[in-house]
């Protein structure tokens, strides 16, 4: 079970590699010129816009991605065209709805959101973007239902690397108002590419002719989105409050400073956990004894500890040249409130990793409240905390938020699927909580040649405590298995 979780884990990861470094690229150009406070700026616009996409993709994506399977798993075209056009023709309709008052209205949200009616310009640019962005978002899930796995990974990377093309000189000639522009670049080639690659399909499907709904499939449709929509708009809707909290009280460039932490977050996590997702929702879908859940999700839980905590390490030692190489010296402030925020993270991981069983035994409204009170949690302790503590109480509402979730995730689950963790994953969860608090005191009170030395101390009892003799045997088998299989002139006849 181990291995199957760990192998799923690593090819899908594999496949974001390329996409990740460019955005990298991208990360640095705008760091380096455009500064804390321009980055504090883009910042609030692309959560603003990240909010308002997801309530337009009213989360139907899963059930796109559902019928589109079934219907094509039967040769049943006329099913799956119903499901490209009912899906693309509503998404369309609510973004109209959201762009044009948006349009008027923009000088008050950027009011709202940072503090100063003169980037109202921005937010119409962004509004715009959004009827453009409907036909890649709808056609991204129709592909996946078809299975389309490789043309998913060309046009994310070919997107990524074309866009960078484009960024470079707008950002450098024209600064903040070229990387807004960008926007409607990138989605812009995002909408092309979707329509090179959906041409390509044997069957030809039709995405910009009118059709009538079909009030039925509409129906089945929602009944996969509203939890997803639920969810996903009061989760981005509360990084957005977060980030409005921090530019109202702090300033744009304090935000700025933010940034970093909360991109770092963003992005290593994610990786990791929807890399996982690939492999474990479907699992769980499958079980339906609860000791079989149990034993999967102890399991999730495991791999995904073993995996990240390394890589928390690293962030936590390493965070001075990373943030310098990612960003640039203006944003080394960053690095005083990270340990806070990593903290946070260890407890996502874990929120995560036992929270998988909800959706897939259909415990929707368990799922829905234990997100919301992450949620309401953090915007809440973010208002009452940054007036005293400024970022110190913005990454200290984050840790909060999750641990507070995750306890009371865990009592549900004690109670719901009598969840006990193995005794080998309590003394993982512990040493490696232990682990990250004292690679953080040590940073705080040894100097640097010391606190190297000490840093990979914790890191090698961590190891011997937590990495059992078995698991390391299965990771070594499975690399040189990979590897052999990749060198073919290796092997019995080259010795």
């Amino acid at each position: 079970m181990l291995k199957k979780i760990l192998e799923s884990t690593i090819i899908m990861g594999t496949s974001s590699v390329l996409v990740l470094a460019l955005n990298l690229v991208r990360v640095k150009i705008l760091a380096v010129l455009l500064g804390p406070s321009g980055v504090g700026v883009l910042s609030v616009l692309n959560n603003l816009h990240v909010v308002a996409a997801t309530f337009i993709g009213l989360g139907l994506g899963t059930g796109i991605v559902k019928y589109v399977s079934s219907f094509n798993s039967k040769k049943n075209e006329v099913g799956v065209q119903k499901v490209l056009t009912n899906s693309f023709q509503i998404t369309l309709l609510l973004s109209l709805v959201v762009m044009v008052p948006a349009i008027f209205i923009s000088s008050r949200l950027s009011n709202w959101i940072l503090s100063d009616p003169k980037y109202s310009l921005f937010i119409i640019i962004y509004a715009i973007s959004l009827p453009l962005a409907v036909y890649p978002t709808a056609t991204n899930s129709f592909l996946q239902g078809l299975k389309r796995i490789k043309a998913l990974a060309k046009i994310n990377f070919l997107r990524s690397s074309i866009s960078l093309l484009f960024i470079i000189p707008l950002v450098y000639f024209f600064r903040i108002k070229g990387a807004v522009i960008s926007v409607l670049v990138i989605t812009g080639i995002h909408l092309l590419l979707n329509k090179y690659y959906l041409k390509k399909e044997k069957a030809r499907h039709i995405v910009l002719r009118w059709r009538p709904f079909d009030s039925d499939l509409m129906k089945k449709l929602f009944q996969y989105g509203l939890t997803s929509l639920l969810v996903g708009s009061a989760y981005y809707l509360s990084h957005l409050l977060l980030k409005i909290t921090i530019v109202n009280s702090l300033g744009l460039e304090v935000n700025g400073i933010y940034q970093p932490i909360w991109a770092l977050t963003m992005t290593y996590l994610t990786l990791v956990l929807s890399s996982m997702s690939a492999y474990s929702y479907p699992r769980l879908c499958e079980l339906t004894s609860i000791r079989d859940i149990t034993e999967e999700l102890n399991g999730i839980l495991r791999v995904a500890v073993l995996l990240i905590t390394p890589v928390m390490f690293f962030l936590l030692v390493a965070r001075k040249p990373i943030i310098q190489i990612l960003y640039s010296s203006s944003f080394l402030d960053a690095t005083k409130y990270m340990p806070i925020q990593i903290l946070g993270d260890f407890f996502k991981v874990l929120f995560w990793s036992v929270g998988m069983f909800l959706l897939p035994t259909k415990r929707l409204f368990a799922f829905i409240w234990l997100n919301l009170l992450q949620d309401i949690t953090l915007v809440v302790l973010a208002v009452v905390l940054v007036g005293k503590y400024q970022l110190y109480g913005i990454t200290a509402a984050f840790t909060l938020s999750y641990l507070i979730a995750f306890i009371a995730l865990f009592w549900y689950s004690k109670k719901q699927i009598t969840l006990t963790l193995w005794p080998r994953n309590r003394i993982l969860l512990w040493s490696s909580l232990g682990a990250l608090v004292a690679i953080y005191l040590c940073d705080r009170f040894l100097p640097t040649a010391l606190y190297i030395v000490a840093a990979a101390l914790v890191l090698g009892v961590w190891i011997l405590l937590s990495v059992k003799k078995d698991e390391y045997l299965h990771l070594k088998d499975y690399i040189a298995e990979k590897l052999f299989k990749n060198l073919p002139f290796i092997g019995p006849s080259s010795s």
